[in-house]
């Protein structure tokens, strides 16, 4: 049973490993006008064992039981990656230190830990709960860098933060039976098991679990929407900027596993003596091993197994997906000024010349869900889509075009395909797209409007953190802005409580947002996020149709999914 006493460090809670002691957070500190004055956190719960040794790259295995009471007052390890530097990639502001930089310097594969956020640490509160499952390009990331304690300062909430294997600890392909890859996704399998089991006993309510994620987390998310060895362990799922169409690998193909094994100086003519080796190298130095190939092409899915029957693209042709509430969608410019990838969008445009030297490379990202699939045979398709053969080399038009492009094949596509794999079932479905100009980010050109990343501000309330003195704002957005988060974070609530953006039921502070429209495979609304909010139907219709439907065609693809206009 859960036990509540005084003091802001006697929050004890039993879980079936051993009683855990957690923090009192004043929700003051952390966000202005919260409903509740406190909320307690339990930080670095292991839902796992070390994946060390002979236990890297197979299934996370049962952590072990403790006696006593162990403290859960600070963040976990997080796993061990490639070494980011966010200054790198233009996040420089100090804003994006909120949800993009780790608040920790220690990295171990002692990382499969979760963290707990809840008002009410009670047994009997049946709050709805939902889990994060954090961003990265599975690649890097952890949890640790989102401040859930805010939403949960503001709603009758639980919120779990996940770390998870990443990169080449997490995402490499295997032999063995019992796990030829995808190990961080099983990671979160486990940690939701652990869910299912403790949760409520920390006031959440294992029969409303919602999963959510960001850009690598919304892959993962949808990615456990497809996958048989999750159904049950979840009833909703919310996938921001990102649903699987990314790159596979077929289950026994463990060339990159090889190209691994090279990099560390392990041999690879014996599969046994190359996993042995690998298996004995320093997590640290395996994580950065960066091959020859490209750098977010090493994010990869191993389908053909128990996790993943078939290819996502296939899964969702076919809409072979569990049967679950879901809320989905993307940001406008997903490309705009600090692009989710390697390409930097200038102001001095792109000319035809660095368009047709790009984009092969590009339509690899999209050709590589099919295996066998041949980016040449598309490159003609998607330049005729995209660019306007009257003004053949307007470099500010083409760099447009170009992220639009980029922003429709690798987000918005997928979105709409998954959304319409999961409006083929009994469920409930909305999609949404993120539109607003943020004026905080008054440095950026005139263009970009909502870039990648933009949502975390507003969903996990960065526009609402007070300053030092607690009586004014920490950020400058406008009062307009600040209402577009409430109203975000009120509409994930209300969908991971109730099933509906619209339907405050049980909430601790009800808002009167516009109303979201349930998506339909015929009429596909979607709430155009922004300032202020409006419904719309069939985003962006005939590309979509085009990245849906033509392009796999010319992949030699069987396209399944029926067309609006024959429902």
């Amino acid at each position: 049973m859960a036990v509540l006493t005084a003091g802001s460090d006697a929050v004890v809670v039993s879980t079936t490993y051993g009683d855990v002691r957690g923090s009192e957070v004043e929700t003051s500190s952390v966000v202005r006008n919260a409903v509740f004055d406190r909320v307690f956190t339990f930080k670095g719960i292991p839902y796992a064992a070390p994946p060390v040794g002979d236990l890297r790259w197979r299934p996370p295995q049962n952590p072990s039981s403790w006696t006593g009471v162990r403290d859960a007052i600070e963040f976990g390890s997080k796993c061990p990656q490639v070494p980011m530097d966010f200054e790198d990639y233009g996040l420089t502001d100090p804003i994006f230190k909120e949800v993009l930089y780790s608040r920790i310097n220690s990295t171990s594969e002692d990382c499969l830990v979760l963290n707990v956020y809840t008002p009410k640490v009670s047994s009997t509160s049946n709050l709805p709960v939902m889990v994060w499952i954090h961003g990265g390009g599975i690649i890097v990331g952890s949890a640790d860098t989102y401040p859930a304690e805010i939403p949960t300062a503001l709603h009758n909430v639980v919120m779990v933060t996940i770390n998870y294997r990443v990169g080449n600890m997490g995402f490499l392909p295997t032999r063995d039976d019992d796990a030829p890859g995808n190990f961080g996704l099983l990671d979160a399998i486990k940690a939701l098991q652990w869910v299912q089991s403790n949760i409520r006993n920390f006031g959440g309510d294992p029969d409303r679990v919602t999963i959510f994620g960001e850009s690598g987390g919304g892959w993962a998310v949808s990615l456990l929407v497809m996958s048989p060895m999750a159904t049950g362990l979840f009833h909703r799922a919310i996938s921001q900027s990102g649903v699987a169409g990314l790159p596979i690998t077929q289950r026994g193909d463990i060339r990159r596993m090889e190209e691994l094994a090279r990099g560390c100086d392990c041999p690879t003519s014996s599969y046994d003596e190359m996993m042995s080796c690998l298996r004995g190298k320093p997590g640290d130095e395996v994580a950065a091993v960066i091959g020859d190939i490209a750098f977010f092409l090493n994010a990869s899915v191993v389908v053909g197994d128990r996790f993943l029957p078939e290819s996502p693209w296939d899964l969702m042709n076919k809409r072979q997906v569990n049967q679950v509430d879901y809320l989905l969608g993307t940001n406008i410019n997903e490309y705009g000024y600090q692009s989710a990838g390697t390409i930097v969008l200038d102001e001095d445009g792109m000319t035809r010349t660095e368009f047709d030297e790009i984009i092969p490379t590009d339509l690899l990202w999209f050709t590589d869900q099919f295996l066998g699939g041949d980016a040449n045979a598309v490159v003609q398709s998607v330049t005729d889509q995209y660019l306007d053969p009257d003004i053949p080399d307007d470099p500010i038009a083409t760099r447009d075009q170009y992220g639009q492009l980029l922003t429709d094949m690798w987000f918005t596509a997928p979105t709409v395909l998954m959304a319409q794999a999961a409006a083929a079932h009994p469920v409930r479905v909305y999609q949404y797209e993120f539109q607003h100009r943020s004026s905080y980010f008054d440095y950026r050109p005139p263009r970009v409007q909502a870039d990648h990343g933009d949502d975390l501000f507003y969903m996990f309330g960065i526009t609402l953190m007070p300053d030092d003195t607690g009586n004014s704002w920490k950020y400058n957005f406008t009062d307009e802005e600040r209402e577009l988060s409430l109203d975000m974070m009120a509409y994930w609530v209300n969908f991971a409580a109730n099933g509906d953006p619209n339907d405050s039921t049980g909430a601790a502070r009800v808002r009167h947002t516009v109303n979201w429209p349930r998506y339909s495979a015929s009429s596909q609304e979607y709430l155009k996020l922004d300032v202020p909010s409006s419904a719309d139907v069939k985003i962006r219709e005939t590309r979509i149709k085009f990245w849906n439907e033509e392009v796999p065609r010319l992949l030699g693809k069987t396209v399944q999914i029926a067309r609006s206009d024959e429902l």
